[in-house]
């Protein structure tokens, strides 16, 4: 659980999941994704070499968007999507 003052933001294990959101049901990490989390980071690149090095698999980047930031993002084992960003 992330806590943000009045918002708390739970990331549930699959298995655990339905008996908390009943009757709604548990997707399956192929579903595909309805949002992202994203984390602030000193150096995007540094920290995609660490991912790498403990086995993520890079869903993109490092890009530099449009925007002015510079982002990579990759799927954790639930099927969240994760994006660092500088």
């Amino acid at each position: 659980m992330f806590n943000f003052g009045n918002t708390l933001i739970n990331l549930l294990k699959a298995t655990e999941a339905r008996e908390l959101i009943e009757p709604a049901a548990v997707a399956a990490p192929e579903a595909g994704s309805r949002l992202q989390f994203t984390i602030e980071v000193d150096d995007v690149d540094a920290m995609c070499e660490e991912l790498r090095r403990r086995g993520v698999e890079l869903l993109n980047g490092p890009i530099d968007r449009p925007w002015g930031i510079r982002t990579a993002s990759f799927r954790d084992p639930g099927g969240h999507i994760w994006e660092i960003a500088k």
